[in-house]
């Protein structure tokens, strides 16, 4: 049993969320100390990892979520609010917003789910912006306990990777690889799907790129878990055409007598028709679908949304009905901070 009175700096934070409401603060702290823990846990932050924003020790932090901080703790409360604000900003701001259910997002969690049951080992290719990581996510909503997804690291090595699984397993991180993948192993099951994100990343990273792939075709034979792979089209040209690595790619897919799935290189119009529907925007007239339809196919629909959202959001400020005005002038205003034009009136 987790004694929550003893320092952990690299467990769950979210230990402290039932011992936040017995804390002596005002109901307000209690909350925004929520909030942030809920933050914390959702992006894997450890107790160092909080205590580094303020600065102050682990110690101080712990005392400070558990309440038994024994010195005014009203100038840490007040930076730990001001923290929670500037994170709660920028959530806001990058968030990927409501999920909206398109055709193409239907395919990717098809795949996903085909992955899952059948236990297959699978590869998913698909241009960049282009709703992979979005449809996962919400696949991974849709199926709480079982989907473990995961970026691969930038920088990849067997170390970091088995880390950021380990880390959505709920598991400790410390020990070598050997341990890690000990302890990985005896939680993962048959009922488990692994996704690695971004596994083009691996690419780019030769040797260690290599030995992190090796150590996902080693989880997946040790568990028998359904595992897909994520990445762009890189990744197929890799399997197809690169000697490096060819062998240890088609070794990875073939262990699930899988096929790579593509998804379609442009976005079709009734997904698009599905955004704009969503946000309220009237129909389109035929020169602004061509606009809209050559814009997301070069931007994808992370970007596309986004602009969406930006338009809506000009037009419930400035009072009035949306038009494509709005979501025009959204482009334009991106585009020009972009390249460096401030507007006029700021």
């Amino acid at each position: 049993m987790d004694d929550i009175t003893k320092i952990n700096n690299d467990a769950d934070l979210s230990r402290y969320l039932d011992r936040i409401p017995e804390t002596p603060y005002k109901q307000g702290h209690k909350k925004m100390l929520t909030d942030l823990i809920n933050y914390a846990v959702e992006h894997q932050w450890t107790l160092r990892t909080l205590s580094d924003k303020l600065p102050v020790s682990t110690t101080v932090m712990h005392r400070l979520l558990i309440g038994n901080y024994q010195s005014p703790a009203g100038p840490h409360l007040a930076r730990l609010d001001d923290l929670c604000g500037v994170l709660l900003l920028r959530q806001q701001s990058t968030s990927d917003g409501p999920f909206i259910e398109t055709a193409l997002s239907r395919y990717v969690m098809q795949i996903a789910e085909l992955t899952h049951v059948n236990q297959y080992a699978s590869m998913l290719v698909g241009k960049t912006q282009w709703g992979k990581t979005w449809a996962l996510k919400e696949y991974r909503r849709r199926h709480p306990g079982t989907v473990i997804l995961v970026r691969c690291p930038v920088v990849t090595s067997p170390g970091r990777l088995l880390y950021r699984i380990a880390a959505q397993l709920g598991l400790s991180v410390k020990g070598n690889t050997e341990f890690q993948i000990s302890k990985i192993v005896n939680r993962l099951t048959p009922e488990h799907l692994l996704i690695v994100d971004e596994i083009h990343h691996a690419l780019d990273s030769d040797k260690t790129g290599r030995k992190g792939i090796e150590q996902l075709r080693e989880l997946y034979d040790e568990t028998q878990c359904g595992m897909l792979l994520v990445g762009t089209p890189v990744l197929a040209e890799y399997v197809e055409h690169n000697d490096k690595w060819q062998g240890i790619l088609e070794q990875t897919s073939k262990r699930g007598a899988s096929n790579i799935y593509r998804l379609p290189d442009h976005i079709e119009t009734r997904d698009l028709e599905t955004l704009w529907t969503y946000y309220g925007y009237p129909t389109p007239s035929r020169a602004m679908l061509a606009a809209l339809k050559q814009q997301a196919n070069i931007y994808g629909f992370g970007k596309t949304t986004k602009r969406l959202r930006k338009g809506l959001e000009a037009a419930n400020n400035a009072g009035v009905d949306l038009t494509w005005d709005y979501y025009l002038a959204a482009v334009r205003k991106l585009d020009e901070m972009q390249a460096g034009k401030m507007p006029a009136h700021v």
